[in-house]
């Protein structure tokens, strides 16, 4: 067996106390450093023998393995012969070695299992100890003056950092204002909205339930939610935990169903069934929320709780994570929390409201500080163990970090190799470095948590602009210094990239304007609600001479572009440059709207709804009775259902479907109609309306 794969497996780390060494024993009071020589490498050691309560204490550490503070026993001291175990591991691995004469050296033999392997260990000099610790407040103070200089040239109004390395904290800031108008600093207890960065906490929600063998990874969603569907059935059948979790659903990102809706969490699930893929299932990957939703939703439904109670308390709580919430509601009721900004075309800071996405929540909706964040990076970099408990299995955190699914995406940069994605984190290297890191962006708010497992040491960068690149900047500046390598500058590299896509989208445009033309109806003809079964409604309202789209939480005027082509002219709808084009049917009525909420897919389609009146069974009552069409009579009935049937010798029965005001389609024959006129609110006839032609009937009292 390979002993760097199989050394130290299945640990109980606690602190144990040595056994009685003899009077020399101060001589091993310390930080040692060295290595065991392994087959083909030196494998690094640290061990630290210390006094706790007059007793001797000793741990190790193995970085490669990512091994912190492994418990050490059976100490025997006599002259200048020293033993000892590491605790509890397979193979009972044994130091046995020397003291030099000046104490400063330890060497001999490491033996696990039949193996034996030569070790050497260092004795740390106090010197040495003041110049590492020197050696880091001067890292610190360039982070800092790093920090302080560039963030004013990105207009970052504030952030917060967070730096663990070695399982210490070394940094948790905050920089600039949380509230920019007032001058209200940013601490490192101030709260932030971490976006996406959330995806992390329900990937390891899901963990955690594989733990307890309530979720297995591979085993179809059907299993556990029997209401799940897609509108691919091969998906519906066959998606996964770990599918929901690696983006490869086949679905694009479909985000303006969800944002700014008013939809709650279950309905959005719902409306999945009629969302249309643009890739085949498990073909790419893509980038999708609403999977995200869905695995939470799936979490919370298995616990018969919420995905929220269950990162509450599984997570927040055993991390002492205090001021971490779920909703942008709970933040502005605290004392510390952060505005939302962004900075307008003028580069000025600028306030934006809060957006809460709370229904959409396990794809994005914590809020966190610097102080928790570190708590939960350090977690991870202990493979789950918090303290003296294991909170999940190392085999599932280092599930979480292994990659899943290829990203066909090369790096613009040369310190950064291939992309893939975990379970909730991307995997990259950094400069040679295993890198694991998710950013997350909601209004007004960017984030980006940085692991190096290998390394030891994770980075949490949390700010109030939208849409920043500057957590990138600021992380990888510190990244670079807490790993000892030259900084690379990425500020100027950025800023140079910013002013070149500054340029790029001022000659962008929209489609060409057809000059010239007009709308093909009336303006009141455009008025009324549109439906999709996936996204929703949008209602267009007459507003004097122009129209007015309503979409979720979003208005817009509507500016003609051409022929029944409109422009929104405010906020988000105009912002992502998109046409609304009115569709007109054979009969000359204009019953459908369609939408490039979706670019990868076609233009989303909403059909026009009849007026609420046409569904109520009181008003319908009016349209029920005999029509005579040259000596046919025809019957309109009300069903139980509060629905309209009409009867036609020789015909099936057929329901009629609200359509228009006073007008039904014929079941489900497309462009087939029924039309009732009512002349001073009183019902007279009806017209069957058809593609080729219309018949007339006239209402007859068959009382007569």
């Amino acid at each position: 067996m390979n002993l760097t794969k199989s050394l130290f497996l299945s640990l109980i780390i606690f602190v144990i106390t040595l056994s009685p060494l003899s009077a020399d024993e101060n001589a091993l009071i310390g930080e040692w450093e060295g290595s065991i020589k392994v087959p083909g490498q030196e494998l690094e050691v640290i061990i630290e023998f210390l006094l706790d309560d007059g007793q001797t204490v000793g741990f190790i550490d193995i970085p490669l393995q990512q091994a912190i503070d492994l418990p050490l026993e059976n100490l025997i001291l006599q002259n200048s012969n020293i033993t000892f175990i590491i605790k509890d591991v397979p193979g009972e691995p044994t130091f046995n070695g020397n003291l030099s004469d000046d104490g400063n050296t330890i060497s001999g033999e490491f033996t696990q299992s039949a193996g034996t392997f030569p070790f050497t260990l260092m004795k740390k000099s106090e010197q040495k100890k003041l110049d590492e610790t020197a050696k880091l407040e001067e890292t610190l103070h360039a982070i800092r003056t790093f920090i302080d200089s560039t963030m004013s040239q990105w207009h970052v109004a504030g952030l917060s950092v967070a730096v663990v390395k070695d399982n210490e904290i070394l940094m948790t800031e905050g920089f600039g204002y949380r509230d920019f108008e007032n001058e209200l600093p940013v601490t490192s207890q101030t709260l932030f909205a971490i976006g996406s960065s959330s995806k992390a906490f329900t990937a390891f929600s899901v963990g955690l339930l594989v733990d307890e063998g309530i979720i297995d990874w591979d085993t179809p969603i059907k299993e556990y939610m029997p209401d799940f569907k897609m509108y691919d059935e091969f998906a519906t059948q066959e998606m996964t935990a770990i599918d929901l979790l690696t983006h490869r659903s086949g679905l694009p990102r479909h985000d303006l169903m969800w944002y700014g809706a008013y939809f709650s969490r279950e309905e959005m699930y719902d409306r999945l069934r009629y969302l249309e893929p643009n890739e085949p299932f498990r073909y790419t990957f893509q980038y999708q929320n609403l999977m995200y939703m869905t695995a939470g939703l799936m979490v919370g439904r298995l616990t018969n709780s919420t995905w929220e109670d269950v990162v509450y308390e599984r997570v927040f709580v055993p991390l002492g994570m205090n001021n971490s919430n779920f909703s942008i509601d709970t933040s502005l009721n605290s004392d510390d929390f952060s505005q939302p900004y962004h900075v307008n075309e003028n580069d000025e800071i600028e306030k934006m409201d809060f957006m809460n996405i709370s229904a959409v929540g396990p794809a994005g909706s914590i809020n966190s500080c610097a102080d928790d964040m570190s708590q939960w990076v350090r977690m991870f970099l202990n493979k789950g163990k918090v303290d003296d408990t294991q909170i999940m299995l190392e085999a599932t955190v280092e599930n979480l970090i292994t990659p899943h699914m290829f990203i066909s995406r090369k790096s613009p940069s040369k310190e950064l190799d291939y992309y893939a994605y975990g379970l909730g984190w991307f995997i990259q290297t950094y400069r040679g470095h295993p890198y694991v890191h998710h950013g997350g962006n909601i209004d007004g708010f960017s984030a980006l948590v940085n692991l190096l497992p290998d390394d030891n040491l994770g980075v949490v960068i949390l700010t109030n602009q939208n849409n920043s690149s500057y957590t990138s900047i600021a992380s990888y500046y510190i990244i670079d210094q807490l790993l000892d390598l030259e900084p690379a500058d990425w500020h100027r590299r950025n800023l140079n990239q910013k002013e070149t896509l500054t340029e790029i989208e001022k000659v962008s445009e929209t489609i060409e304007r057809v000059k010239g033309t007009k709308p093909s109806h009336k303006l009141e003809d455009y008025a009324g609600v549109y439906e999709n079964q996936g996204y929703g409604t949008i209602q267009i309202e007459q507003n004097d001479k122009e129209l007015l789209m309503v979409y979720h939480a979003f208005a817009s005027p509507l500016e003609h572009w051409h022929y029944d082509a409109f422009k929104p002219t405010e906020g988000l709808l105009a912002d992502s440059d998109i046409l609304i084009d009115f569709h007109t049917n054979l009969q000359g009525d204009i019953y459908r709207v369609t939408a490039p909420f979706e670019a990868s897919v076609s233009p989303i389609i909403f059909e026009k709804l009849p007026p609420e009146k046409m569904s109520d069974p009181a008003y319908l009552a009016q349209f029920a009775g005999t029509y005579e069409l040259a000596e046919i009579k025809v019957s309109v009935d009300l069903n139980k259902s509060g629905f309209l049937i009409i009867k036609y010798p020789g015909q099936p029965v057929y329901e009629l479907h609200p359509y228009a005001d006073n007008k039904f389609q014929i079941g489900d024959l497309e462009n087939y109609y029924v039309k009732f006129q009512i002349d001073k609110k009183s019902v007279t006839g009806l017209s069957f309306i058809q593609p080729n032609g219309v018949v007339h009937a006239v209402k007859v009292d068959e009382n007569q």
